[in-house]
């Protein structure tokens, strides 16, 4: 590594990311798994896997890597050898953690590591309802481990019990942070859709209430004007009724009757009957 200040990261947080050979520019594939010597608490190295089936494995030890970037790690062979410390390492992957009491307390789920050095500075684990802790992540230091193994790691009871809740470093708030925008941004357009489209029913109701108030006035002046011309075709009739009436009484006695029917003023040539009551014969 190059010299520089100090900088803790989560391992986890390694997983996956590509390793190049910085000499050859060679992809040496994804990094899976860190071997950590648990004696010491130092990472010794890491594995990559690379092929389609990730089936090839290329180890890698610790002091060969020259940086840690924001998409790959940068690494130089040179053609060492792997080290006997690194082929005693041993992955960390989710022990159980017990208390040097006897106590099952719970599981370790990562730890944070120094880039420059590769020491581990905290182990992370879960302990929920265990004396009163509750659900999230706890650290202890590595001077509380009494051992580790490939299915369990020891801690010493009284720092179980001081155990206090892993507070994130500045890089992970940041990106937490940005999840968070990111979320709050999705929200925010998902209710600009949602209100859009409720505004938009709101305008489907109204119209609808408009066309059928249009269609109530306008039944209602269509009726008044159908009773209108009934009136005045009843007014119509009863004057011609009345002006035959009088022509029948001037008529004078003997008079030849003029043939041909009388208008009938309510015929159907006339006025067409608009309404669907039945026509009396």
């Amino acid at each position: 590594m190059t010299d520089g200040e100090p900088t803790q990261i989560r391992q986890s947080q390694l997983h996956q990311k590509l390793v190049i050979d910085l000499e050859t520019t060679e992809e040496l594939g994804k990094l899976s798994q860190f071997l950590v010597d648990v004696q010491h608490h130092q990472v010794e190295g890491f594995v990559c896997k690379k092929g389609l089936l990730s089936l090839e494995t290329v180890p890698i030890m610790w002091v060969q890597v020259d940086s840690v970037g924001q998409d790959c790690i940068l690494v130089r062979r040179n053609g060492a050898t792997i080290s006997e410390r690194l082929d005693a390492a041993i992955a960390l992957d989710r022990q159980a953690i017990w208390s040097d009491a006897g106590s099952e307390v719970g599981q370790l789920v990562d730890y944070c590591l120094d880039l420059s050095t590769g020491a581990i500075t905290q182990y992370l684990f879960t302990a929920p309802g265990w004396q009163g802790l509750t659900d999230g992540l706890y650290t202890v230091a590595p001077a509380a481990v009494v051992s580790v193994g490939k299915k369990r790691m020891m801690v010493q009871q009284a720092a179980l019990q001081q155990a206090e809740q892993f507070v994130p470093g500045i890089q992970e708030q940041v990106q937490q942070a940005w999840q968070q925008d990111l979320s709050r941004t999705r929200q925010d357009m998902q209710g600009a859709i949602d209100s859009t489209r409720e505004v938009a029913e709101q305008v489907q109701t109204q119209a609808q209430k408009l066309t059928e108030q249009a269609r109530s006035q306008f039944g209602q002046v269509f009726g008044q004007v159908k009773k209108r011309s009934k009136g005045w075709r009843s007014q119509v009739n009863d004057r011609f009724a009345d002006a035959a009436s009088s022509v029948d009484h001037v008529r004078r006695p003997g008079a030849p009757q003029v043939p041909g029917n009388t208008i009938d003023v309510d015929s159907e040539e006339i006025w067409p009957e608009e309404d669907d009551a039945p026509r009396q014969p």
